[in-house]
Formats: C-alpha cells, structure tokens, sequence
C-alpha cells in the first residue's frame, strides 16, 4: 500500500495539479509547470512535493530539493550545459539539450525542478530558454518556481511561450484562506490571537508560523531560515539601499517615501535612487489606500510586516536609535502629531526630557480606546523618562501616569500588571492628598471585583471616612462602594450611597452608571416595576451616548444588561451586550468581556437562540480562562452545558458539568446562577440528589437568596426532583416554595416555573395537571422564554394523554416540536417525535385494549399496560418521563394490589396477553 502523505495546508487544489502533472509525464506527456508566487507562500514545499510524487511513480529526479530559500543542485543545471571550450570555468548551453535527458532518463520520464529562477542570470537562463525551444529527448516534466514581482522578463517570455512540444500548467499561488491559515497556527492560540495572527500573515503560511513563534516568545532570536533568507535578500544591496531599507523598517508601515533620505541620512537623489531599486527587488511596495483619494501622494510599506521586524531586528542598535531620533525631529519639522512621533521618541528621548514626555502623554490619550496596548506602551516609556523625584509638582503628574497605565493595562486584559501599577501610584501619595487617592482606589475596587469576587470594599470605607457626606470630590469611591453592595445584597446602604452622588452627578457617564447600578440592585431583589423603569433610563442614557462614550463605561453596561436579563427583557439585554460586545473588542477591553459576553450567552439561551449563545459562552470561557477569572471559566462552562442539552441532549453535556462542579467556588453570584442551571441540568442527567444538592445550597426555604428573581426557578427544579425521587411530600414543599417566590417578583417567566411545580405533584389528576402547564407554557410565551415553553408543552401533552385528551395533547406536543425546530433545540425536538408516537400508541386500536382496575391508579394502569407491552422499567421511565426508581415502586403496589408476583402474571391479571 503507498504511504499516505498529506498535502501541504490549504493546497489541495495545487496537489491535484501536480499529480495529474506526474501521471501524464510517465505517460509520455512533457509538462511545464510553472509555480509562481511571494516569498512564504510555499513554492519550494511545493517543488519537494512534486519530487517526491515523482520517484514514487518512477520518474528519474536527478537531484534532490534543497530547502527554502537555497538553489537547486549545480548537477540539475549541468544536465542542460557543458564547459566553454575558452574557458572551462565557464558554461554554454548544450547544443542538444535532449541527448543529456535522455541519458539522464535511460528510458524512463525525468523530472528537473529549478527553484528562485527570479534570481536567475545568464548562465540559467540561456540553457533554460534553449530547452523550452526544442522538443526533450525523452518524456520531461519541468517545474519552475520563481517570485514574479522580481523576475527578469526574459524568464516571464520563455515560460509565457513555450514550445508546441509541451503542455503548460501555471499554479501561481494565492494566500491561504482564512480557515487554511488558522490550522497552520495550530489549536494552542484563543480566537481573538488567531484572529490577530491571521490577518497580521495574510495568508502567507512561512510569516504565519515566524508569527506565531515570536508571539510565544517575543524575545527570541529570528529562526535561522528566517536570518538565512533575510541574508539573501539583503546580500545584493547597496550601501545606501540597505541605508534606506533600515529607514523605513525604522518609520513602520506605512511610510511616507519624503522622509527615507533624512532618516537613513542620506541626500535626497541618493536616497530616491537607493528607493527604486528596493522596488524592483520587491521589498517595498505601494501601501494600500485607507482613505479618500487626496493630492495623489502615494504611501509605502514593506513587502511584509514579518520582513519589516527581520530588517529592525537586523539593525545595529546604535544606527537605530540615531535614526529615531532623526525620525522625530523630520516629522516635528513636518508638522506630524503625537501618534507619529510617540514611536520614535520612545526610543530615543533621553530621561528628564520634559517635551518629550508631554508628546508621549499625549499620544496615549489619543490611543487610548483605540489601542489601550500602545497607550501603554507610550505611557511606559513617559514613566522611564520622567523624573523619578516625587516632590512638588512631580507627584501629580507621575501618579496621573500610573494611573492611566493601570486604566490601559486593565483593557488589555492584563488585571494583575493594573492592580500592580494602582498600587505603585498609591504608594508614592501621602494620605494628606486624599484627592489624589480617590481616582486610584476607585480603579483598584473596579480591578478587585473582577479579581477577587466578594470584595469586602473595606479599602473604600477607610477612604471615604476621609471625605466630608457632601463633598463631591469622592463621589467616584461612593459608586464603586454602591457596587460593592448591591454584589453583596445590602441593597438599602447602596441606594443610600447612590442618593448621597445623586445631586451632584452632572455628566452623563455617572448617570448612566447611577442607573445601571440601581437598576441591577432592585432586579437582584425582585422589585420588578422599578427594575424596569430604571433599566429603561439607563439604556435610554447608553443609547444615546457614542461609541468611544461608551468605551469608558462598559463596565455601567454590563450591570444593564443583567438588570434586564434578571427582569425578563431578554431582547433587550441581547441587544445592549451585543453592541457593548463591539465596542469592547473594538478598543481592546479585554478585561470587560467575559462578564459582557456571559450575559449575552445567558439572554440568547433564555430566548431560543441556542446557536450564537453556545458561541458566547465558548468565546466568555477562552477569555475568562486567559485572564485567570475561574467563577467566570465556571458560569460559562455552565451556560455551554446548557445550550448542548438542548441541542444533543444531556449526555452531550455532562463532561462539560463535571469540569464545572469541579471547578465551581460555592460563593457569589455567579456561582448562585451556576447553581441553577446545574441543578436542571444534573435532573436531566438522572441524578435527582445531585440536584437537590445543588438548589438546597442557594434556595432552600427560609434561606435568604441574593437572587429572588430566579428562585422560583430553582425551586421548581427541586419539586420536579424530589417527585423523580417520588418523595410527594417534599415536592409539595418545594411547589409552594416556588409559587411563593414567583408571587414576589411577579414575573411572567418565574410564574410559569411555579405552575410547572404544581402540576408535577398533580400527577393525581390528570385535567388539573394539564391546566397548570397549559398555564406555564402561556407564561413563558409572554415572556419570550421559547425552549422553557417547548419544556411546558410537551409536559402539558403528557398530562393531556393521561386524561385521554389525545387530540389537545397532539396539538401541544406539535407545537412544542415547532419551537424546538425554530430554536435549534434538537433533543427537545427528539423528545417530541418520541411524546408524538406514544400519543398515537395510545389512539384505540381493533384488537388492542388495555383495560382498567378499580385498585389501580391512572399512572399505575399505564405504567401495567406498558409492561404488558413488553416495556422495561428503564423505557417506560423515558415514556413517562419518571425516574426508573419511581417505575419501581409502582410495580411493588401493582404487584401487591393485583397479587401477582411477575411481570407476566401481571399481564394476565390485566387481560393483557390476548390483545398482544
């Protein structure tokens, strides 16, 4: 059997050329095949493919693919020369290139690959011309690979135009797509750093990989195929073509042409000169426009960013830092502003110098929400520069730049470099400068909340005991303290704090923040009415603010968003998280997304779009792992649990629960959320204990439950437990507890958790049963809960069936197929083709009938018939939707009430084996 070898990535295509190339060859066709493309692309990978198909169909190669960005074999070559007769150190074309083939051949096709021909001179062009001139002595396949920015013309004209003798095949290659290059980077990178990647490579899958590493490692050396190849390129420069390649790796990309001559210092003309033949080396080109057509001044770039850092990286660190500076200086002189010259004074601005730092600070700000890793970057080298001397006017301006570091590190997901760089700016302001302070313990109890949940605020209260009730000075600590509080649920002294700024809160930032904070606080409490109000005039605030606006208070908006999704507006919470989503990732606030993203997932799920919802969760769980946030890793394991449920089904799921019951910290209110979902979950699974384990730990009745807005939720999970466990007593208990919760918060959704509590300890009465899922499924229908619905109408068929209501149970059971469909949700779907069969199982049959016992309950005589049916316990489990336990004791009071002590006597008790 042929060793199987796969394809290089995303060159499928390519191969199938190739092979079908080999195969006509060793028939007798002479092929051309000229593989053309940028440097990277994967020309010479190619050829060593081609190689390697060709001896395994029999083909002469006479010598071996070298590696990238090295010649060809001289042997390859002399197959088409012979020494000059004047001189034998020299070559002439053979003047019958089809005898040494055919030699060379002896008998069989021969291939011969020529790699880089752009770099090729006379010695292989002439040879070369004269072969594709005449017809081979023998079957030939002739590859030729070159980059076609850089290759003579005369190399172009001879491929273009090839003798009558050979069939040409042309493969010039095309960047990778978009899902070739993600597995070219490999699985270890989460999607936001593939995304990255992949558009910093543009599909070129030798950069994608020198990417990839430096990402890892960003102060390795270059790969030595990397420096090799860079060698090779740089080799045949000029002194001042290498001058001005320096420049303009120094300026970046893209950069403006007027500026080479003075920072590689060289005149004018010697620089344009030195310009043009970069051009025709292809190792600067035209720059893409990214705006509307201007005065016609063009912009150049590098061939590639990865050639770019290779060059930088290649410069001698004196020659570079000279260049900076005269960088700086020319765009000073040209009117540049702060974001151009940031880059360079960074580099070469000498500490104490004051312009400088205002230049560097300046460009910050201007970055910030655009880029938070630049601004950091500048603001880390204001730092370096600045007076280390805290004294006198000094203090300010070195704690305002921690400040922002800490601000722009935080946004790029770095939380422990904020809380690190918070904690320097605090330690150098004495405690007589409490306004100072203020700006910096307020970021350091935002960064807390995300680190440590079930921050205490204690920092908080020691520095607002510093402040008088009715300055507003500190109005910043008393928000993040009215945070602070509403996670704790000690919601009166957070609307005590929100009162004491509420006067003073002119810009619309703090309102916005003001509303979203009440908002979330009386959504956690169940006030419903109020919740709702105040959720409307935060997203009216949100709405009306801008993008950048926005930026500076995802954090507001994220409360917002749970506000609403706690009170039900699912829609409403989808739609601001999803727009916050944009913004976050848009301006780099790593740190803000998984709380944003969570929510999303949380909404979507609740409203039947199980889809994009399972793709938040994955997206909040990559992140939320990335920034050592493991509650955030837990909800969101928990929400992607849940969406594959409903889609495959419980099994699907339950590595996902497991790692998250593993993983999960029992405190906070994200753990509370988990909580409930696992509960539903582990129910799902058949492991009713496991679930009361869970609900028992955040709902149990008479304890106090920071989040009355889903407790009637969790509650009817436990009843509809505790009846699996066939426990009636305690299922009542949990059904009241349930009704009494959702009487609190009087939302729709909650009301129809508590009617599905009812009706499953009304199993008794079939009509009274149905009416209370009827009920739940109507409830949860006006609050837009659609797979909870298609839950309620499949449970209203089965009590419909129960009471022999078979048509209305078929209608039930239809729509809850529809709105399993519309959501995705295929296991519900599965359960309704399954509640559908047995709804026509039950239509009278000729010769069927199951008759009734004046002993035996409804549920019993089913539960008989079905075993006449030849059921086992575990089936008629999954008909009935009990536990195998509960079908188990069943069959102990049949036995005993009908005096049988099989499953086949019971048959006959019942009459039941005739009609079988």
């Amino acid at each position: 059997m042929r060793e199987q070898h796969p394809p290089p990535t995303g060159r499928k295509h390519e191969m199938s050329v190739l092979r079908s190339a080999v195969t006509a060859c060793a028939d007798g066709a002479s092929t051309v095949v000229e593989i053309s493309g940028d440097p990277g692309l994967g020309k010479s990978t190619l050829l060593a493919e081609l190689e390697r198909l060709a001896r395994a169909e029999g083909l002469t190669v006479p010598a071996d693919c070298s590696g990238a960005f090295e010649r060809r074999d001289p042997l390859v070559l002399d197959l088409l020369r012979t020494p000059a007769p004047e001189d034998p150190g020299r070559h002439r074309p053979h003047p019958d290139p089809a005898r040494p083939l055919a030699a060379a051949g002896r008998g069989r096709a021969v291939l011969l690959c020529l790699d880089d021909l752009h770099r090729a001179d006379a010695s292989v062009l002439d040879p070369l011309h004269d072969l594709l001139r005449t017809a081979p002595g023998t079957p030939l396949l002739l590859a030729c690979a070159h980059r076609p920015r850089q290759s003579p013309a005369r190399l172009l004209a001879a491929l273009q135009h090839p003798a009558a003798h050979y069939r040409v095949l042309r493969l010039p290659l095309a960047p990778l797509d978009w899902a070739a290059c993600e597995t070219v980077l490999g699985p270890e990178y989460t999607s936001d750093d593939r995304d990255r990647l992949c558009t910093a490579g543009e599909g070129n899958p030798l950069y994608l990989n020198l990417l990839g590493e430096l990402d890892q490692n960003a102060a390795a050396g270059l790969p030595a195929t990397v420096r090799t190849a860079l060698i090779r390129e740089t080799a045949v420069l000029s002194g001042d073509e290498l001058a001005v390649l320096r420049a303009a790796a120094v300026l970046g990309d893209p950069f403006d042409p007027q500026l080479l001559a003075a920072v590689a210092d060289l005149p004018d003309q010697r620089a344009l000169d030195a310009l043009d033949g970069l051009s025709a080396l292809d190792l600067v080109r035209a720059a893409d426009p990214t705006g509307p057509p201007s005065d016609g001044h063009r912009l150049l770039r590098s061939r590639h960013a990865v050639l770019r850092e290779a060059v930088s990286r290649d410069t001698p660190p004196g020659w570079a830092l000279a260049a900076h500076r005269r960088a700086d200086l020319a765009l000073r002189d040209s009117g540049a502003g702060p974001l151009e010259r940031a880059p360079h004074l960074a580099h070469s601005a000498r500490p104490g110098d004051g312009a400088a730092v205002a230049v560097l600070v300046e460009a910050a700000a201007a970055a910030r929400h655009r880029s938070p890793g630049t601004t950091a970057r500048w603001l880390r080298a204001a730092l370096r520069l600045s007076a280390t001397d805290c004294s006198g006017p000094v203090l300010p301006l070195r704690v305002g730049l921690l400040l922002g570091l800490a601000e722009a590190v935080a946004m790029t997901g770095d939380l422990t470099g904020c809380r690190d760089s918070l904690g320097q700016a605090l330690d150098l302001v004495p405690p007589d400068r409490p306004e100072l302070r203020v700006p910096l313990v307020a970021a350091g109890s935002a960064v807390e909340r995300t680190l440590t949940p079930g921050s205490n605020g204690r920092v908080l209260e020691r520095e607002l005991a510093c402040w008088p009730q009715s300055d507003s000075r500190a109005d910043p600590l008393r928000l993040q303290l009215a945070i602070v509080r509403t996670a704790q649920g000690r919601f009166d002294e957070a609307e005590g704090l929100l009162d004491a700024l509420g006067p003073s809160t002119s810009d619309r930032r703090t309102r916005s923040a003001v509303a979203a904070c009440r908002a979330l606080g009386t959504a956690y409490t169940g006030r419903q009415e109020p919740a709702r109000t105040l959720a409307a005039e935060a997203a009216a605030s949100f709405g009306a603010m801008t993008d950048r606006e926005l930026a500076a208070c995802l954090d507001g908006a994220a409360q917002l968003g749970w506000a609403e999704a706690l009170s039900e507006r699912h829609h409403d919470a989808v739609r601001h998280t999803t727009r916050a989503v944009e913004v976050a990732r848009r301006t780099e606030q790593t740190h803000l997304l998984p709380h944003l993203l969570l929510c999303q997932s949380y909404a979507r799920q609740a409203t039947g779009e199980l889809e994009g919802g399972a793709a938040s969760a994955g997206t909040a769980e990559e992140t939320a792992r990335r920034l050592a946030l493991p509650n955030l890793v837990v909800f969101a394991l928990t929400l992607r649990a849940a969406a594959a449920a409903l889609r495959t089904g419980p099994a699907s799921a339950a590595g996902t629960v497991e790692q998250a019951l593993r993983t999960v910290g029992r405190r906070g209110r994200l753990w509370e959320a988990s909580a409930g979902l696992l509960a539903e979950l582990r129910l799902a699974q058949g492991h009713p204990d496991d679930c009361l384990d869970l609900v028992r730990a955040v709902a149990e009745p008479g304890r106090p439950v920071p989040l009355p807005a889903l407790r009637a939720a969790w509650c009817s999970t436990a009843a509809r437990a505790e009846a699996t466990r066939g426990d009636r007593a305690a299922a009542r208990h949990w059904a009241a507890a349930a009704t009494e919760a959702a009487e609190a918060v009087e939302l729709p959704g909650q009301r129809g958790y508590a009617a599905l509590a009812q009706a499953c300890v009304r199993t008794d009465d079939p009509d009274a049963a149905a009416e209370l899922c009827r009920s739940a499924a109507d409830l949860f229908a006006a609050a837009g809960l659609s797979p909870a619905e298609a839950r309620a109408r499949l449970l209203l068929g089965r009590s419909l069936a129960d009471g022999h209501r078979l048509d209305e149970a078929a209608l039930a059971v239809g729509r809850a197929k529809q709105l399993a469909d519309a959501c995705g949700a295929a296991h519900l779907g599965v359960l309704a083709v399954h509640a559908q069969r047995r709804i026509g199982g039950h239509r009278p049959r000729p010769g069927l009938r199951a008759p009734a016992h004046p002993a035996l309950s409804e549920q019993e005589r089913r539960i008989a018939e079905l075993v006449g049916r030849g059921r086992s316990n575990r089936a008629i489990a999954t008909e009935l939707f009990i536990s195998v336990k509960t079908v188990e004791g069943h069959l102990t009071r049949i036995f005993r009430k009908l005096h049988v002590t099989s499953r086949s006597g019971l048959t006959s008790a019942l009459g039941l084996l005739d009609a079988a």
